[in-house]
């Protein structure tokens, strides 16, 4: 067997990244062809200026270029001709990756765009066809060459975890076998340690029963990989190469489009505080990719515990009470929407919150402002109306994109219209005046006097 690898390099940051990178190519993670697709042969000879001995090795060995010339090659010159020698098949990304030493390359390149290289497979989100046993392997090693460098400690692996969530995930056999440890450690005056709690189950095991996007991203990504400066900006901030595969590239939207779903989220959880509204516990957003912010732990998700009687609710206890109140609240009203399960509770509580302010509302303009301030942006706004429509009048169907598309101006519209429909139905002598400012909700629809010329056309 050959030796491990052990790099010179002075920080433990950069011995790291030599570190992940040689067992990413011997354990197979990357291939050369990978490493030639994130470092093409212009981006080596810019970033081999600074080294001319390797360049001009580099050159002589996989180009063919001359001794005697080798270091007279200007930058654009030389990247032509490594380029020229791959193309033509005189040389291989192996051939390049065997002539450019770990620690050369760690000290040469980026380290954004090696992190980058190095975690383009996002090997740790459910949805990955690798084997369980293998991805908990890989992350395992990440966060063991981690606290052998120093870059982390036991403690910063379980306060990312976190110790709610290692002890809602934790089988009852395991946890019984903790507990038994911590009261003889106790009996001892030993208090249970983070090495303790490894003793008893190891790292390894440990990870099995985490999900690994919440450890990569609670302690690879905001306790290792931004503080040692591997990601550029914000969470999850890995450059695909502009020529990546198009599967890849359509990955890389949808993690985009559910960054930009917690924003929302979160962006609703302000808006619920401002109200009084019981606030959302779970997930608090992620920055957006094309900002410079960073993630802090207060801005982490915690990956709540397993409902017992029902294992695809993952909300917590006082969420799923908030969300059963106003679920009574608005049914009382008969405003409740048929799929509201699909609805977040911030939706749910906005909702409620625009129906009580549009029992004061005098005038169409009074009423649509009053839809619009009680959602924190346009997206809620507009899933929100899609779900009332669909229960105010059942023969649109919300699906057809004419409708589901429409700009949310529209969709009031349909929404107004739909309920001064209704309450004239309910009311054809007339119309009642409003309740007094502050008095309670009845469980007759809201009444909705006046109204604009033209209003009462559907936005269909």
């Amino acid at each position: 067997m050959s030796e491990p690898f052990k790099s010179e390099l002075k920080t433990g940051a950069e011995r790291y990244l030599a570190r992940v990178m040689v067992s990413a190519f011997t354990d197979g993670w990357r291939k050369p062809e990978d490493f030639l697709r994130h470092f093409k042969p212009a981006d080596l000879m810019q970033r081999l200026e600074k080294a001319p001995d390797l360049r001009a090795a580099m050159l002589i060995k996989a180009a063919g270029v001359h001794e005697r010339i080798v270091r007279k090659k200007s930058t654009a010159s030389a990247s032509e001709d490594l380029r020229i020698a791959i193309d033509e098949g005189l040389t291989t990304p192996a051939d390049i990756v065997d002539l450019f030493p770990a620690d050369d390359r760690v000290r040469y390149l980026e380290r954004t765009k090696i992190w980058a290289f190095l975690t383009e497979e996002h090997f740790w989100t459910p949805d990955k066809s690798m084997p369980a046993a293998q991805a908990v392997a890989r992350m395992t090693f990440l966060l063991e060459a981690a606290l052998s460098e120093s870059l982390l400690s036991l403690q910063d692996v379980t306060d990312g975890i976190t110790f709610e969530t290692i002890s809602a995930r934790l089988p009852q056999r395991e946890l019984q076998r903790v507990v038994k440890f911590a009261l003889e450690s106790g009996r001892k005056k030993t208090p249970l340690t983070e090495d303790g709690l490894l003793d008893v189950v190891p790292l390894k095991d440990l990870l099995g029963y985490i999900p690994l996007d919440h450890v990569y991203k609670r302690v690879i990504l905001a306790k290792l990989a931004q503080p040692a400066g591997f990601v550029g900006s914000a969470v999850g901030e890995e450059a695909w190469p502009e020529d990546e595969p198009g599967d890849a590239r359509d990955e890389a939207a949808q993690a985009a489009a559910k960054d930009k779903e917690k924003a929302q989220d979160k962006d609703a959880d302000k808006s619920d505080a401002k109200r009084g509204a019981p606030p959302k516990p779970a997930a608090k957003a992620e920055a957006p990719k094309d900002t410079e912010e960073t993630v802090t732990d207060d801005e982490l998700e915690e990956v709540p515990a397993p409902s017992g009687n029902n294992a695809a609710s993952t909300r917590p206890p006082a969420e799923e009470e908030a969300r059963r109140k106003v679920s009574e609240r608005l049914a009382a009203i008969n405003r409740l929407p048929p799929r509201n399960g699909e609805l977040s509770t911030p939706i749910l509580l906005s909702i409620e919150s625009m129906y009580a302010e549009l029992l004061t509302a005098p005038t169409d303009e009074a009423r649509e402002m009053c839809i619009r301030d009680s959602f924190p942006n346009e997206a809620h706004l507009s899933t929100a109306l899609l779900a009332l429509i669909e229960l105010l009048d059942p023969s649109i169907d919300v699906n057809d994109p004419v409708i589901r598309d429409a700009d949310a101006e529209s969709l009031i519209k349909v929404v107004l219209f739909e309920e001064r429909r209704r309450y004239e139905q309910a009311n054809p002598a007339g119309r009642a005046a409003p309740p007094p400012p502050g008095s309670k909700r009845s469980a007759a629809p809201p009444p909705l006097p006046g109204g604009r010329n033209g209003d009462e056309k559907r936005a269909r």
